[in-house]
Parts: C-alpha cells; sequence; structure tokens
C-alpha cells in the first residue's frame, strides 16, 4: 500500500485496525440480519428458499454461528504465533465472502447453515487476532488501548446496520451489501504489512526493519535517523540478540502469572455473558409487547450498545482501567437486576401504563450500553496489558472459546427451558447480572490498575517483586508484557 510521505505512523496504525475491524462489523452484520430473516426463512409466502423451514430449523442459525466462532477462536491464537496475525485475518475474509456468497446463492436451510459457520470460524478468528494484531503494530500501550476500544463500536455498529438491513432492506440487497464490504477488506488487507512482532519471532530483522518502518510512517531514508525510530528499533535488536543467546527479558514470578491468568480469563469469559448476544438474539421474548414495534425495539437496543461503545471510544482510554471495569460492571449489573425484578413484581409496583410499557427496553438498553462502555471492551484491552505476550495470545484464545460454546448453549437452550421453566426469562438475567457482579467484585481485590504504568510498578503493587525489581519466590517466569505490543 503506497502511502504519501506525510502520512504519520499513527495514522497508518488506525487504518490498518480499521480494514481488520471490517471483520468485527461484518460479524456484526450476519448476527444482526439473522432475527429478522429467521421470519423470512419461516414464511411460506416470501421465503426466498425452495421451501420453509420450521422454527425449529432456524433456530440453529446463532447457535452455528457462535458454535464455529469457538472453533475459530480456538485455532486463531496458536495460528497467529505460527503463520502471524495479517494472515489469519486475510483467512477470516476469505471465509466472510463464502459466508455471504453462501447466503446470496443458497436455496436451502443448510445453505444458510453453511453461510453461518464459514462466518463464525471468520469472526471468532477476528476477535481473538485483531487485538494481538492492534498490541503487536502500536507503538505503545496506551496507544494499542485506544486502537482496540475500536473493536466494540465497529462490532455494535455491525449489529445495529444488521437490525436496519434485515428489517427493512430487500433480503438480495442486504447479501450484496455483506459481500461488498467483505470484498473491500480482502482487496486493500493485502497491503498492509505483516506486524514487527512477527518478524522477531521468526528472527528476520530485514523483514523486521522494513515493517517497523511502515507502521512508524518512515518514508523517506532521512527520517530513518529520528530518534524515537532507533530507539525502538535497538529494542527489537536487543530482544532479537537475547533470543540467540538464550537470555529471558523481564522476569515474572508464578504467583503473577496465575492471579493474572485467572483474572483475565474469568474477565473474557464474564464479559461475554454478560448478555449481550442471548438478549439482541431474544430480544422479543425479553421485551414481549412492552416498548414500540419488534423492529422498533431491536434497533434502539442496538443504538444504546453503540452509544455505549462510542462513549467507551471517547472516554475509555483516558479513564483508569480498573475503576471504568468496576463501574460499568456493576451498573450494568443493576440495570438488568432491576428488570429481572420488573418482570416478576412490576404489577404490585404501580408505576403507571407508561412504566409498565416502556421500561423494560429502558433498562435493557442501559445495561447494554454500560456493557458496551466498560466490561465488553475492556476484556480485550487488561489482558494484554498485564501478561507477556505469548500467554496472552494463547489464553485469549482458549477462554474466547470457552465463552462462544458457552454463550452457544444458553442460545440453543433458551427455547428449552423457556418452555419447560416458568421464569425462564428472569433467571437468564440473573445469570447476566451475576456475570457483571462478579466481575465488578474481581476487579477490586484481583485487577491491578494498569493504566500508563510499567509492568515492573504492577507487579511491586502487588507484592511479587521487591524494590529492587527483582522477582519474589523460589523461580521466576521469564516473559515480555506487551509495552510495544
Amino acid at each position: 500500500m503506497c502511502l504519501p510521505k506525510r502520512v504519520g505512523g499513527l495514522a497508518i496504525q488506525s487504518v490498518a485496525t480499521a480494514l481488520g475491524n471490517i471483520l468485527c462489523f461484518n460479524f456484526g452484520l450476519m448476527f444482526g440480519i439473522t432475527p429478522a430473516h429467521m421470519s423470512l426463512y419461516e414464511s411460506e409466502q416470501n421465503t426466498p428458499l425452495n421451501k420453509a423451514t420450521d422454527p425449529a430449523g432456524t433456530a440453529w442459525l446463532t447457535g452455528y454461528l457462535f458454535l464455529s466462532a469457538a472453533i475459530g477462536a480456538f485455532c486463531s491464537g496458536s495460528l497467529a504465533l505460527r503463520i502471524g496475525p495479517k494472515s489469519v485475518l486475510l483467512c477470516s475474509g476469505l471465509l466472510q465472502i463464502t459466508g455471504w456468497a453462501c447466503i446470496h446463492f443458497g436455496y436451502d436451510i443448510v445453505h444458510i447453515y453453511a453461510s453461518r459457520l464459514f462466518a463464525g470460524v471468520a469472526s471468532g478468528a477476528a476477535f481473538v487476532v485483531l487485538p494481538i494484531f492492534i498490541n503487536e503494530i502500536a507503538e505503545s500501550r496506551e496507544k494499542a488501548a485506544r486502537l482496540t476500544f475500536t473493536i466494540e463500536l465497529w462490532r455494535t455498529l455491525g449489529i445495529l446496520m444488521g437490525f436496519v438491513l434485515g428489517f427493512y432492506v430487500p433480503y438480495h440487497l442486504v447479501n450484496v451489501v455483506g459481500c461488498a464490504v467483505s470484498f473491500v477488506f480482502t482487496m486493500t488487507f493485502p497491503f498492509v504489512q505483516e506486524s514487527p512482532h512477527f518478524y522477531l519471532r521468526r528472527n528476520n530483522l530485514a523483514s523486521l526493519e522494513k515493517s517497523l518502518r511502515w507502521y512508524r510512517g518512515i518514508r523517506d531514508i532521512d527520517d530513518r535517523d529520528k530518534p524515537e525510530y532507533l530507539s525502538e528499533l535497538a529494542e527489537f535488536q536487543a530482544e532479537l540478540g537475547s533470543r540467540g543467546k538464550n537470555v529471558g527479558s523481564t522476569p515474572l514470578s508464578h504467583g503473577y502469572i496465575i492471579r493474572l491468568t485467572f483474572v483475565s480469563f474469568l474477565l473474557t469469559v464474564c464479559a461475554k455473558l454478560s448478555g449481550v448476544f442471548v438478549e439482541l438474539n431474544y430480544a422479543a421474548d425479553f421485551l414481549g409487547r412492552t416498548g414500540y414495534s419488534t423492529e422498533t425495539n431491536y434497533v434502539i437496543l442496538a443504538s444504546a450498545q453503540c452509544a455505549g461503545a462510542l462513549l467507551a471510544r471517547l472516554l475509555g482510554p483516558r479513564l483508569p482501567r480498573k475503576l471504568l471495569l468496576c463501574i460499568s460492571s456493576l451498573l450494568a449489573a443493576v440495570a438488568v437486576m432491576a428488570l429481572a425484578l420488573f418482570k416478576v413484581y412490576g404489577q404490585f409496583w404501580l408505576l403507571g401504563s407508561w412504566a409498565d410499557c416502556y421500561l423494560p427496553i429502558i433498562l435493557l438498553a442501559f445495561q447494554l450500553a454500560f456493557v458496551s462502555f466498560g466490561l465488553y471492551p475492556l476484556a480485550a484491552v487488561v489482558s494484554s496489558e498485564v501478561l507477556p505476550t505469548k500467554l496472552h495470545d494463547l489464553l485469549y484464545s482458549v477462554a474466547s472459546a470457552v465463552s462462544w460454546l458457552l454463550l452457544f448453549g444458553m442460545i440453543e437452550a433458551f427455547n428449552a427451558v423457556k418452555a419447560t421453566i416458568a421464569p425462564a426469562l428472569v433467571l437468564y438475567l440473573w445469570v447476566f447480572a451475576g456475570a457483571s457482579i462478579f466481575v465488578g467484585v474481581i476487579s477490586i481485590p484481583l485487577l491491578p490498575e494498569t493504566r500508563n504504568r510499567r509492568p515492573s510498578a504492577v507487579q511491586r503493587d502487588l507484592g511479587y517483586v521487591d524494590d529492587g525489581g527483582v522477582a519474589k519466590g523460589p523461580a521466576a517466569t521469564n516473559g515480555h508484557i506487551s509495552t510495544h505490543i
């Protein structure tokens, strides 16, 4: 990709991140059109398939999306380390094109299932690898955090666009939009450079320097003497030299690794169990006849998500991670608990007909906004700031796979639970509230504050290193916490 000399490094990193975020947008688009198209596939008169499908058949659409996302997430972490994050993202783009093509040319429900399988694998991989890619191309952790917060914004925008297109745009045009978006990514992303850290792992210094110059906006030979560039290049060369001598970098104690691995895993899992996808997929069941029309309710909830994600992008990088995570998760829990209580005891509160009609959608919208404001995006940000790079990549991959599997189970069990257990919807709401409360509670004593702080300072505050920066305990684990990655 040929860029003008005046384009700075941050602008290049932003463009590369935006191209990668197209994959997250496409997942949201695929997820968003599902509720609208389910009724279309079941219609005898309007189905685009060769025959209408029963509700039991369409119920698997979202399930297959999440099940295949678990597969993509599980495989992508190790693949990113082996073939590079850029290559994994490119493969994800090709899978998404295949998924949209299955919808466009499909005439049987099996073809629609295939579309969700392809899109799910691609999206599961993208949500794991894109934060890795951002961490490896950014100049600092703070710039990486700002770019990572955009992932949530693109995901929520994709869901909103999916609802709008699914409910208000003809079926065949929706597929054209999805194919076009995937085509733009596939045609432009190959020109993006692989991350410098991939070449560091391959001991390829020449390609590392080329990639580093590209992401730092070094277009002229005279610019190669910039102190910032030379300093960063020297760090890479030192790291490469230490690898050749089998010398590790920052020593990390076992206690620190175990503690932060546990917290990061729970944070990633609970973020997805906070109810975002289940509530959006079954919004018609959670809201019933309250609010506005079914289509408008979906759009309002998706818009609330976007508002929370936009605030996260604007304010999140400036706020302490621990404070933002705690407040957003607890406020989300308060909103969903209020909704659960209203569904059980609302008729005794005598709040009036207006509250009976509109309070459920208001509470649900606030919960989705708070989750997108802090809990969901911070799952990717915090773990990358507290764990060694390779451990973070693999852990985030496994934790995301477990999360998607749990979501698959919740989605597929929803109708069965609703039919057999009377307060099933309230039961789900309490599960979402419990996941959010759990994150808020464990973040206070267990999660260190990482914003604008060096790894040594984080370890010292947790009591794992002494004042001289030496790891306590009988052994230490070598690792490299992402400062430039």
